[in-house]
């Protein structure tokens, strides 16, 4: 009879520590519980807080230039990155913020580039940001981008192609192209390249050319009075695709006139 109240009483008493064991454990995992999220909210809040590296890289550029800037929406693609710059003690625009392009440096730093309200694909063309990399950064297709670039070359479909940059100037010394010579010569370049487009796939119509102060240049022979200028194009296709040309043109005494692209010689048939 002992042996079995023994027994019971061992069994009860076993029975209450296991019983206690789990309370134990219990209380003691959401003491746990408390003290991690304790230590670890001041942790995230801080690391919530702090800007991201490429956000510490874009102010850093930008302080250079604006000493209270501040800066947020960054993005980051191909070695370049765009945000939004704004100086909170500025009257003018940049108070409420202006789109801002870096170019990234190879150990991560920045440097600004341009600042303005906005930029159009043959904006960052000229700042040397190839198409698909201006898709990334504005979040946008590459078929939008091309879009855009399209609308803002005048490029109104077909096999015509729009033009950028003409009417610009030129080195050395800032040469431009007269109202008639600029006639004549995009009568030729769209003769050219509309032949061109109405044989090819439609990713690959040429939608616009644009022409750069690259390698251009002026020369005039003083014994014939011929004046020969060069000015580096860039052909962009509907794909994105950009090729780099050479188109020289020269004009002199008797109404004379010839171009050529890339060495080869362009027929003008005047109006």
């Amino acid at each position: 009879m002992s042996w079995n109240l023994l027994s019971r009483n061992t069994g009860e008493y076993g029975d209450s520590f296991t019983q206690t064991n789990p309370t134990k454990k219990k209380k003691l995992l959401i003491i746990i519980i408390v003290l991690g999220v304790l230590v670890s909210v001041p942790i995230l809040a801080t690391l919530r807080n702090r800007p991201d590296k490429y956000t510490q890289s874009a102010t850093e550029a930008a302080r250079k230039e604006t000493p209270n800037a501040e800066v947020k929406d960054v993005r980051v693609a191909g070695g370049f990155a765009v945000a939004t710059v704004s100086d909170p003690t500025a009257k003018s625009q940049i108070r409420s913020g202006n789109m801002t392009i870096f170019r990234v440096n190879e150990d991560g730093s920045m440097t600004q580039i341009a600042s303005g309200n906005a930029f159009t694909p043959l904006d960052l063309l000229g700042l040397g940001i190839p198409l698909a990399t201006q898709a990334e950064l504005m979040g946008k297709s590459l078929d939008q981008t091309v879009q855009n670039l399209a609308g803002s070359c005048g490029y109104n479909g077909g096999d015509a192609p729009g033009y950028s940059g003409f009417d610009g100037s030129f080195d050395p010394d800032n040469w431009q192209i007269d109202s008639g010579t600029l006639s004549n010569l995009l009568q030729v370049l769209t003769a050219t390249i509309s032949n061109k487009n109405a044989n090819v796939e439609p990713n690959e119509k040429i939608v616009c050319v644009t022409a750069g102060k690259n390698n251009s240049k002026a020369a005039t022979d003083m014994k014939t009075y011929i004046s020969t200028f060069t000015i580096e194009l860039q052909f962009i296709q509907s794909s994105g695709e950009i090729t780099t040309h050479t188109l020289t043109f020269a004009i002199g005494p008797n109404y004379y006139q010839n171009y050529t692209l890339d060495g080869q010689k362009l027929t003008y048939t005047p109006n």
